[in-house]
């Protein structure tokens, strides 16, 4: 069975000869021209949501909590997903409609291999975040003195670990390997990396909230204790943020995963029989994930919003300055 592991599919991937992955060819012009324009927005929203995110993280001042660095990661993962996967899926979608059959063989597993690339990225990132996380609770005092050099380590491992995933679709494309030998070794991938996630912050849960359980039956230094429940509650804020950014990216990922599966296992089932409009959506989904994160950051965190306000706040000022400064020439000649 050679069916690629991203639906819509534009070719069969047991051969170079071009299949339909659904009956899409009988779709009105107006709903084509939807779905385009609904995912050309997503890529312009994924664009501008993490250049700003990169511009607010890179700052000094955030860049002082390190858990930081791998939220950059996260938002240059997706950043990707916005500039190059999005608009190939676009262009994709529109020469099948256009021709009525898939790009050539080159073109499209060059589209699937950046798609799965900035996507495992992704999910790397968000496994890297949970792992760092369980250590600053659990081991607090070794947490504060990792040098610098093993965050970028750590961020290096998550984007060679992406590429090693792409580079295997890549050779599953070219026919190396079979493509159940692929497809098996990204769902373990996927839902390995979440159930690392689930227990990691499940773990980090019960002990912040151990801790805040225990400090008021302390006496003795009191001022010690206050700065403690403070970071206990920064810490528990951090974390509830990442759980709100684990479970966005579970509910917009889960849904094509789980279709995925269902076409792969199930020999009886045509491509044709599942409406293209299914897998339009989920596909839709998947992508809008990558602009979800820097409205959780606005909403979640203070100083992000603050920071973010005031440039915005500063851009407005010196365009009206720049825009004041002919005038006043005018008026003075």
């Amino acid at each position: 069975m050679g069916r690629n592991f991203t639906s819509p599919d534009f070719q069969n991937s047991s051969n170079s000869t071009p299949q339909a992955p659904t009956q899409i060819s009988t779709i009105p012009l107006s709903e084509q021209v939807t779905w385009c324009v609904a995912l050309a927005l997503v890529a312009f929203a994924i664009i501008v949501g993490n250049t700003l995110t990169i511009a607010v993280f890179t700052r000094k001042k955030l860049l002082r909590l390190r858990a930081n660095y791998f939220l950059v990661t996260l938002a240059v993962a997706d950043l990707l997903v916005g500039a190059f996967a999005v608009p190939m899926y676009i262009h994709q979608l529109i020469f099948y409609w256009k021709t009525n059959k898939g790009t050539d063989k080159g073109t499209y597993i060059a589209y699937k291999a950046i798609d799965i690339f900035t996507g495992f990225a992704s999910i790397f990132a968000l496994t890297i975040i949970a792992l760092e996380r369980l250590f600053a609770v659990m081991r607090p005092l070794r947490h504060r003195i990792v040098s610098k050099s093993t965050y970028y380590g750590l961020i290096a491992v998550v984007w060679l670990l992406s590429l090693l995933v792409a580079v295997l679709y890549f050779m599953n494309g070219f026919e190396v390997f079979k493509f159940k030998i692929f497809f098996y070794f990204i769902i373990f991938f996927i839902f390995s990396s979440l159930l690392v996630i689930c227990v990691t912050y499940a773990l980090i849960w019960a002990n912040v909230t151990k801790e805040k359980k225990e400090k008021p039956k302390r006496e003795s230094r009191y001022q010690e204790e206050l700065e403690q429940q403070k970071r206990s509650a920064q810490e528990k804020q951090l974390v509830t943020t990442l759980l709100i950014l684990t479970l966005v990216f579970v509910l917009t990922w889960v849904p094509f995963y789980i279709l995925n599966i269902m076409v792969f296992v199930n020999d009886k089932w045509e491509s044709s029989h599942i409406p293209y409009e299914v897998f339009a959506f989920t596909k839709l989904l998947h992508y809008s994930n990558s602009f979800a994160n820097p409205i959780v950051y606005t909403v979640r965190i203070p100083r992000f919003s603050r920071i973010l306000l005031g440039s915005f706040r500063r851009q407005k000022t010196a365009l009206l300055e720049s825009l004041r400064r002919p005038k006043q020439l005018a008026s003075s000649l």
